[in-house]
């Protein structure tokens, strides 16, 4: 079965929630997605996402370095799994993405 993403603006309108997996064949989904985002506040609630490739991180990696000062790239609620990936990468650790969590997603 192929891979799947369902993307669904969150409720404030700054963001979207991704349902399923980011690999190589939904990566350019997610992409055009987010050219809207690059200038305005931008928030993805993770809660639901299983699966992440280097194709996803590429994504958020070009979205974070186009962000010219317009605040972070704001990733909520990444499962284990992702959250695990984003540590071994240390994303975390980059200047223009905050990861962040709360008991209920945006």
């Amino acid at each position: 079965m192929a891979p799947t993403l369902e993307l669904l603006p969150l409720a404030d309108g700054v963001g979207i929630r991704l349902i399923g997996e980011v690999d190589i064949a939904t990566a350019p989904q997610l992409r055009e997605a987010l050219q809207g985002f690059r200038t305005s506040d931008v928030a993805l609630d993770l809660s639901e996402l299983t699966f992440m490739d280097s194709s996803g991180l590429g994504v958020l990696l070009s979205l974070a370095g186009s962000r010219n000062g317009n605040g972070p790239v704001v990733l909520l609620n990444p499962s284990a799994g992702i959250e695990r990936l984003f540590g071994i990468v240390e994303l975390d650790q980059h200047p223009h993405i905050e990861i962040r969590h709360s008991r209920r997603a945006a």
